[in-house]
């Protein structure tokens, strides 16, 4: 789950209202992911596969190739493993989220996450800085070293606050780009951003957003529906496929737009040309479509349903 990197009264952080049994259900289920991480690992090849991709639609689009480049993160999270890849790969990034992330542990740094954020947030950090972080710090060592790259982690570069208020010279970025982020900022957020980014950008750039689109399997966030776990389908759950769409009896521990694929499209056409969109994080999701659930979302098509997430490329208009 991610914050949003633009404050509202209703999407500050990243916990919701929900009832203490649900917020159980979630936490626990979130820390038994973090423990099988431990036995699991291989969380810097998905890293590294972003930044892969990026480095391909970056030369398609004739932004260039990355070293060098100058790139802004709308959302870097509470494992900004991405930042770093991108970092140690020569890219001139610079990262904004609400929340400071646990770079390392000391009882300061607890004191002010706890301060900011609440003692659920402090919670969850320290345990996924214990369980995951420094394992998977270490793997992306590793893998980086592998391509000829040293681990970079600049601190400087991971700003704590509201994008919108972020001074940054018009035409002065050559990418944007956001992981599982807009999903978590209102719409009337999203309008004031879509709008700075296109300034930000230099007329060649581009932006590379991917939400998680809410009417998909995973689309409401719960840990029992993340989409590494799709295809295990003798799982056992407490929610039905859809949930959030149908009978919604659990709400995920997190603020969420509720937006579906189009009115992203739409969204971003205020401000960019679209120049192309993939679903790129494929579930099995056709094996849970039974007739009389299509039948019961028949005011979703297939596109909507099925679609998980999805990555706009944008060129400012």
């Amino acid at each position: 789950m991610r914050n949003s990197s633009i404050s509202s009264n209703s999407d500050i952080t990243s916990s919701a209202h929900i009832g203490a049994r649900n917020k159980f259900n979630e936490l626990t289920g979130l820390v038994k992911m973090q423990i099988k991480g431990i036995f699991r690992p291989g969380s810097s090849q998905g890293i590294l596969s972003i930044t892969d991709e990026y480095a391909r639609l970056l030369q398609k689009y004739d932004v260039g190739p990355m070293h060098g480049l100058k790139a802004l993160e709308i959302g870097y999270g509470a494992r900004p493993l991405l930042h770093f890849a991108l970092t140690s790969m020569g890219v001139d990034v610079m990262g904004i989220d609400l929340d400071e992330p646990m770079l390392s542990f000391s009882p300061a740094r607890a004191i002010r996450i706890f301060r900011k954020s609440g003692m659920e947030r402090t919670a969850k950090s320290t345990i996924r800085f214990f369980l995951k972080d420094i394992a998977e710090r270490r793997e992306l060592a590793h893998d980086l070293k592998a391509r000829g790259f040293h681990l970079l982690i600049k601190s400087e570069k991971l700003l704590v606050g509201d994008a919108t208020q972020l001074d940054i010279p018009n035409h002065s970025l050559d990418f944007i780009y956001s992981e599982d982020v807009f999903e978590h900022i209102s719409r009337e957020k999203l309008d004031a951003l879509s709008a700075k980014m296109a300034l930000w950008l230099k007329p060649s750039g581009v932006a590379l957003i991917r939400p998680c689109i809410f009417t998909g399997i995973s689309g409401g966030h719960l840990t029992e529906w993340f989409g590494h776990t799709i295809a295990d389908t003798k799982r056992k759950r407490f929610s039905e496929p859809w949930e959030h769409l149908r009978k919604k009896r659990f709400k995920a521990n997190t603020w969420l737009n509720e937006m579906p694929l189009a009115e992203y499209r739409s969204l971003f056409q205020q401000h960019f040309h679209i120049l192309s969109e993939s679903e790129t994080a494929h579930v099995d999701a056709h094996l849970y479509m039974t007739d009389d659930i299509r039948q019961e979302l028949a005011a979703w098509c297939d596109d909507d349903l099925l679609c998980n997430k999805r990555l706009f490329v944008l060129r400012p208009l």
